[in-house]
């Protein structure tokens, strides 16, 4: 079916739609139908339908058409009488972009008063439509509302741009406000918008629009757009407006930014502006515009009129420079869409409009910098002068098939500098090239070609003389030079001719040099002749020093002789081909019969043919001969291969497959590192046939070798013992799948399922809706041996197994089993976790999971799980709770952990993450930590196995990224939301680094996907609290640590003072733990020297009486102060380690003082005279903070009581 443009006429509303009889149609079919309006064509097919009418009433039923996109059903009924009433319904199942699609629309009201409601569903595509029309109305749409999201227009037209649209649109009648006057006439207004989330350059198949915004009025007497703002990318817009009004308007609007590379690529980028206009008077349109980028000296104008008939280009021109190109044209919209075309080349630079640099730009190392060179945006530049004069016609048709006449002839022309000439004349028609002539010499490289084509007797002659490609610039150089002569049919091709190559670079691609001749005849007796020489090629990746190929002989009896050097994505390849036969043609097509007896590849992968191959290869079939061949140390046997038509048949063998050979190739030929280490190697056999039945086997079992983990500070091997599989293919297109593995650390792991598949468009698959069964069964006899793979630090217990049955479909299965686990133990020797004495009863029954017994025992404390999983939609539906009552999770001697509490598991969102709440509260709990930390070895040291490997190494291509702490980590994006209260209780000690303090108070941990874990709360120390500063035991008089933040960095502040003397001192510590401040606090404040003195010894530093003494007192209480003098005390068992003035009145000026305070009240001390025998023992009561009494013997005895008040600071401070 063929339509032909007509004029228009408006619609008028019917007077009546009745039959003067009764129709029914029971059954109407057609099996293809094609439409063709214009250029294009559209296909129907498998169309069926029926209808009936009584003479008023009409019904039509579309049962079925296949359009395109999809499958389309209809059904409608209409009343034959005024207002005609419509009742109606469509769906649409399809698929767009190979994804499903679902549409439906329902039609109510009459054909006066139409109503539609569209939905649409499918691929992110999701929308609905309702309209509300009057199909002969002065205003034909009354209301409607619009929205669709996702809309991609690549979908629905492969060829198109991809998108992802929102379209929006919501136009109602116009009412007056409240207290004017009513509105005239009926009239719909609204506003219409398209949102692209997608934008992009069209060169990459992307909609260079990034929004666009109207408002749109329609009455009975025009049709306006107001606001029109249409955004491009790179800044890009068009604005304006227009109205149309009784078939005849003005659209005026304003083109600013206009960046033609954004469209086509190969164009430079500018910024075009100027005023683009539309004209409709009655069945003519015109389009009009004038756009020009000032700062490149760059235009173009046009007008163009189209109409039904034709579309017709005048008064076009591009400018460029001070050149132009002047453009006429009619493109005729008859049954042959002929044409007629002309341009006229005035002093025009076609590279003032290129992207890529032009004549001289490109030479060299920038030759082959064609990526940056492509993004240029300056003009290109140019060594000589070019431009362009002359004359293009052109006139044909595009139906039935393509013909044209094409004349040009170049006038007063330069390239680079150097004449341009050329003239000819090309004519085709369908399938043949109509007798030609046209040379063109540019920048000193020729080409010529003359005759014609495609029927017998023609013969088109060519020469190619290009010695300066560097002149043509566009990332070329070197020299091209090919001669010949084609004759025959596009389908029976006969070409005979020689090439040459030297030094040729286009963009980053290079051929050193190259040569050859080729001889190719039609005809089984006809010459078959090729041969290729090349040295130095250079395309992308592949690096090649030598390609070699010497074809020769005839059709039907050949020989090929190919051998190539070089490197392929950083891998060796030296590979060598040998072959011969012969072309067999029949009315299947033609067909390749011979045998393949050399193919040797001495690099990656390494292959070898250990016997001749015999191969015959045409349209859909393949058929291998027996062979031997090697492949990276595999021995493979084949023993018959044939692919016809989609059914397949082979049989053979594999010996001695190294899977860490295999791996070695994976990860040359992909960059992947092998998942595992392993040294184990594989037989496999197969025997069978695929087809409408299938029948035979594959199997692949293991040889021997083993595979070894990460395990602790070393590697350790699961001790392989058995591995094996086997596929049979059962009648009624079943596979079978017999699967067993056995390790000793381990245990057994065996699987027999069966599967449905399929022959489909040529390619075998699963059976998505096929029924599905099959049992998977898995052992672990001793946990205590699987423990073992994790290190010493790991201490596994107990034994565990899972027994499954499987049903439903592939994509729908139903798992059913049990899951249980006996006299379970976790032992995590580092960390002190020890949990014990484990049961696990966990149920599957039709894709639910349910926690029937899930315990574990800490200490005199439990841990239990309760709940059940659905797994049959898109995520799992999880619902549990985790139970610890009194459990002890750690139980070294150095960290004690008892905590009771409750933790609910659930779904949260759609895409199956988890949420986890709870609240725990500590039963008892002590961390001491030693003062010295394990030893370990600095970042900078690196073990290296004697198999070059490292301990957690991974392939990155990147420096190895310093380890993130866990707080400062994102959670992975699939990480569950977490938010649990943690009360410390009231038995929470921690001890370490001069601590030992007792905690309460209350943390939440919260954690989110793609957030580092955090905490928020307050934590206080409690009474009877110490701090060890400076040698010295201080009572921790008030501490808190807060939570707001990362876990492990809570903002501190504690004081801990030493009391009962007359300056009473102490060390604060504010901050947070990562970065703390701490300072010396004393009362009365004295400075810190005095404070220290007060720390340490319990009085000033004062007592000296002379320079010398106060030197040696400060630096007493230097060292003192210090790590040294701290451990020099400390390892005595002494408080204090000092030199200076006697406390008793010994003579001497210096003495040795020792002393210890057996509590905060009572010291014991000790004095030395340097310089004689004198000494005193000394013991000293602190009464209050001003009194104290001492008692001494030695050299004086005597008691003392003390009343201490220091005037000095006392005055200052009043």
């Amino acid at each position: 079916m063929r339509i032909v443009p007509g004029p228009s006429t408006p619609a008028t509303t019917p007077q009546d739609l009745r039959l003067p009889l009764q129709v029914r149609i029971d059954d109407l079919r057609v099996d293809h139908l094609a439409i063709h309006e214009g250029s294009s064509t559209t296909q129907l097919d498998h169309l069926a339908l029926n209808g009936r009418s009584d003479g008023r009433h009409h019904e039509l039923a579309l049962d079925g058409v296949d359009t395109p996109y999809g499958a389309l059903t209809a059904r409608a009924k209409l009343d034959g009488v005024k207002p005609f009433a419509l009742t109606g319904n469509a769906t649409y199942v399809g698929k767009l972009a190979d994804e499903p699609v679902n549409a439906s629309a329902n039609v109510s009201g009459s054909l006066e008063a139409l109503v539609a409601d569209v939905a649409a569903s499918g691929m992110k595509l999701h929308g609905r439509a309702h309209v509300e029309a009057a199909p002969f109305g002065a205003v034909p749409l009354t209301r409607a509302s619009i929205a669709f999201e996702h809309v991609n227009p690549q979908a629905i037209s492969p060829g198109a741009p991809a998108a992802d649209l929102a379209v929006r649109a919501e136009l109602a009648p116009v009412t007056a406000p409240a207290g004017a006057a009513p509105v005239k006439g009926f009239a719909v207004t609204g506003p219409v918008s398209i949102v692209n989330a997608k934008p992009g350059l069209l060169g990459e198949h992307l909609l260079p629009v990034v929004d666009a915004h109207a408002t749109v009025n329609l009455d009975a007497h025009a049709q306006r757009i107001d606001g029109l703002a249409l955004k491009l990318i790179r800044d890009g817009s068009v604005t304006g407006g227009g109205t149309l009004t009784g078939g005849k308007g003005r659209f005026d609007l304003q083109v600013a930014n206009l960046d033609l590379n954004a469209f086509v690529a190969q164009l430079r980028p500018m910024r075009l502006g100027g005023p683009l206009g539309v004209t409709l008077a009655g069945d003519v349109t015109t389009v009009d515009f004038n756009l020009n980028d000032p700062k490149l000296a760059l235009g173009a104008r046009a007008k163009v009129a189209l109409t039904a008939q034709q579309t017709v280009l005048t008064d076009a021109r591009v400018t460029a420079g001070k050149g132009r190109i002047d453009l006429t044209g009619v493109f005729r919209h008859d049954a042959h869409s002929s044409y007629d075309a002309k341009a006229t080349l005035t002093a025009f630079d076609p590279l003032l409009l290129a992207a890529m640099n032009a004549p001289g730009a490109a030479s060299g190392k920038l030759a082959a910098k064609t990526a940056k060179t492509a993004k240029a945006t300056k003009a290109p530049v140019k060594h000589g002068e070019t431009r362009v004069s002359g004359t293009l016609t052109a006139s044909g048709a595009f139906a039935p098939q393509v013909s044209t006449k094409a004349t040009f002839k170049l006038g007063d022309s330069l390239y680079d500098g150097v004449p341009l000439t050329g003239a000819g004349v090309v004519q085709l028609a369908g399938p043949r090239i109509l007798p030609s002539n046209a040379t063109l010499s540019i920048a000193g490289n020729h080409v010529d070609l003359r005759g014609s084509f495609g029927a017998p007797g023609d013969r088109l002659r060519f020469v190619v003389d290009a010695p300066q490609l560097d002149r043509l610039g566009f990332g070329m150089q070197g020299l091209v030079q090919a001669q010949g002569e084609l004759t025959g049919s596009f389908a029976h091709p006969n070409v005979t001719g020689t090439y040459k190559a030297q030094h040729v670079v286009v963009g980053s691609n290079r051929i050193g040099a190259a040569q050859g001749r080729a001889d190719i005849r039609d005809g089984a007796h006809g010459a078959l002749v090729f041969t290729a020489d090349a040295t130095d090629i250079a395309l992308g990746s592949l690096q090649l020093k030598s390609l070699r190929a010497n074809l020769d002989g005839t059709r039907a009896k050949h020989t090929l002789d190919a051998s190539a050097m070089g490197i392929a994505d950083g891998r060796v390849i030296n590979l060598t081909l040998a072959a011969n036969g012969g072309v067999v043609e029949n009315r299947d097509g033609m067909r390749w019969d011979g045998t393949v007896t050399r193919l040797t590849n001495r690099g990656t992968p390494a292959l070898a043919l250990q016997a001749p191959l015999t191969v015959s290869a045409g349209a859909g079939r393949v058929t291998l001969g027996a062979t031997r061949l090697t492949l990276e140390g595999a021995s493979i046997d084949l023993k018959s291969f044939v692919f016809d038509r989609g059914q397949m048949r082979s049989a053979g063998s594999v010996r001695d497959a190294s899977v860490a050979r295999f791996l070695e190739v994976r990860q040359a030929l992909t960059g992947q590192r092998p998942p595992v280490r392993t040294d184990v190697v594989l037989d496999a056999d197969w025997d069978f046939s695929l087809g409408a039945n299938a029948t035979g086997h594959v199997q692949v079992k293991r040889r021997g070798g083993d595979v070894t983990i990460e395990s602790g500070r070393g590697i350790a091997s699961l001790g392989l013992t058995d591995l094996s599989a086997r596929a049979t293919f059962a009648p009624g297109n079943r596979l079978n799948v017999v699967a067993l593995a056995k390790a000793n650390r381990i245990g057994t792991l065996a699987a027999n399922v069966t599967v449905p598949f399929a022959l489909r468009d040529g390619v075998f698959g699963i059976v998505d809706d096929g029924p599905l069964s099959g049992r998977i069964d898995a052992d672990i006899p001793s946990l205590k041996a699987t423990g073992n793979l994790f290190g010493p630090s790991y201490l596994l217990g107990g034994r565990a197994a899972l027994h499954l049955t499987v049903a439903g479909t592939p994509v729908k299965p139903n798992v059913s089993g049990m899951l249980t686990g006996d006299d379970l133990s976790a032992t995590l020797v580092d960390q002190g976790v020890q949990l014990k004495d484990g049961i696990v009863r966990v149920k599957l029954a039709e894709n639910l999971v349910e926690f029937q017994q899930v315990e574990f025992h800490g200490g005199d404390g439990t841990l239990r799980a309760i709940g059940r999983v659905r797994l049959d939609g898109e995520a799992p539906d999880l619902t549990a709770s985790i139970v610890a009552d009194k459990l002890e999770l750690f139980a070294a001697p150095d960290r004690k952990l008892s905590l009771s509490g409750k933790a609910t598991v659930a779904n949260d969102g759609p895409r199956g993450a988890l949420s986890i709440d709870g609240k725990f509260v500590v039963d008892r709990a002590l961390f001491d930590l030693p003062e010295d930390g394990a030893p370990h070895l600095s970042d900078d040291v690196v073990i290296v196995r004697p198999d070059g490997t490292v301990r957690g190494d991974v392939q990155t291509g990147t420096a190895v990224a310093k380890p993130q702490k866990v707080d400062e980590k994102p959670a992975p994006s699939l990480a569950p939301r977490a938010n649990i209260d943690i009360g410390l209780g009231n038995n929470f000690r921690f001890r370490g680094h001069g601590a030992d303090l007792g905690l309460r108070g209350t943390i939440t941990v919260m954690s989110a996907p793609g957030v580092p874990l955090r905490a928020v709360g307050n934590v206080r120390v409690t009474e009877g609290s110490t701090y060890t500063s400076f040698g010295r035991k201080l009572a921790v008089e008030n501490g808190f640590f807060t939570f707001n933040g990362p876990v492990s960095n809570p903002g501190i502040n504690i004081l801990a003072m030493r009391r009962n003397q007359e300056v009473e001192a102490g060390v604060q510590v504010v901050g947070t733990i990562q970065s703390p401040t701490v300072k010396l606090v004393s009362e009365p404040n004295v400075t810190d020297n005095e404070k220290l003195s007060w720390l340490l010894f319990g009085h000033g530093t004062d007592q000296g009486n002379n320079v010398g003494q106060q030197n040696a007192m400060t630096a007493a209480l230097a060292l003192l102060g210090s790590a040294t003098g701290k451990r020099v005390a400390q390892s005595i068992g002494l408080d204090e380690f000092s030199i200076g003035r006697s406390d008793v009145g010994l003579t001497d000026a210096q003495v040795v003082q020792i002393s210890k305070a057996i509590n905060e009240r009572f010291v014991l001390g000790y004095e030395q005279g340097l310089q004689s025998a004198s000494n005193a023992f000394k013991a000293t009561i602190n009464l209050t903070r001003f009194w104290s009494v001492s008692a001494y013997g030695g050299t004086f005895q005597g008691v003392d009581l003390n009343y201490t008040r220091r005037f000095d600071r006392w005055f200052s401070q009043r």
